[in-house]
């Protein structure tokens, strides 16, 4: 006799890319025990922030290639038969003036609704993920990088402290569109965390440090590391960056300013190292669809 399964499919609408996974799932006794299989991982370089960042809005070509995504994605979920899915937009689609029209538009040509999630919101689904890769008994803080902001969680187990999403991404920096006020709070705010929490676990989640993780070769990454690789990099064109390290053009222009934050987040916080364990958006939407169901 076999084990019931389950199908799950999360979609991250993030401001460089966005992102479809679809998992299979077999309950276990409880949330933990719980077997996630992945079918589906479908990354499509939309890139909305570089409209939005630049002039408020998403753009008419952008909203063609928004609405043909998620047809795509549409087309994946019915070919599955997926029990249940959710799509979640964050910083570009609720930084843009006409984000709701978009969607709604989006929602009358595919039949998917979408999400505008906050940063809190966003922090949350994360936290769900990263509960089930950690030990138990250790402070955490935990960092996504995206192209429109930085999400940042502190939490014990399961004792949730903190949440702050700041509007520091690699698109916004790309773009020139980064209030310095950002990164002052940003620095001070690590500074009080420093002080308060004397033995901090540094984790990361999202695509700019899952693909650091893989270039370097490690789960756990060292300061060092990132360093090295950000001084290899720097100085090379966006082709060379490509052909050396078989990077996505999307992927090329934005590696070197998140390999910056990352360590200026390190050394603020003098830590040497940060665990990947290789988890997204996309992930912490799955999970709370199961916890959801399975209650």
């Amino acid at each position: 006799m076999g084990f019931k399964e389950y199908k799950y499919a999360g979609i991250d609408i993030g401001s460089n890319a966005v992102r479809l996974i679809v998992n299979n799932v077999i309950p276990g006794d409880d949330y933990k025990d719980a077997i996630m299989n992945k079918l589906v991982y479908l990354r499509l370089p939309l890139r909305l922030g570089g409209d939005v960042f630049m002039t408020n809005r998403i753009g008419d070509q952008k909203t063609q290639e928004f609405t043909n995504a998620m047809q795509i994605y549409k087309d994946l979920i019915d070919f599955y038969k997926i029990e249940s899915f959710r799509a979640c937009a964050t910083s570009a689609t609720r930084s843009a003036e006409n984000g709701k029209e978009v969607i709604e538009l989006i929602k009358q040509k595919t039949g998917i609704s979408i999400d505008v999630i906050d940063g809190v919101e966003e922090s949350m689904l994360l936290y769900k993920t990263n509960l089930y890769n950690l030990p138990e008994g250790k402070t955490f803080l935990s960092a996504d990088l995206g192209g429109g902001s930085l999400q940042l969680t502190l939490f014990e187990g399961d004792r949730f402290i903190w949440t702050h999403s700041y509007k520091i991404g690699t698109v916004r920096i790309l773009s020139n569109s980064v209030n310095p006020k950002e990164f002052v709070d940003f620095e001070e705010k690590m500074k009080e965390i420093k002080e308060e929490f004397s033995d901090l676990r540094l984790i990361g989640s999202g695509g700019n440090i899952n693909k650091i993780s893989k270039l370097v070769g490690e789960k756990t990454v060292e300061l060092n590391d990132i360093e090295k690789l950000k001084d290899e990099l720097e100085p090379l064109s966006l082709i060379k960056r490509m052909k050396k390290h078989n990077l996505r053009q999307d992927r090329a222009d934005v590696i070197v300013p998140a390999s910056e934050i990352y360590i200026k987040l390190m050394k603020i916080l003098d830590i040497n190292k940060i665990f990947v364990p290789k988890i997204g958006l996309a992930d912490g939407i799955i999970r709370e669809l199961y916890e959801q169901n399975h209650d």
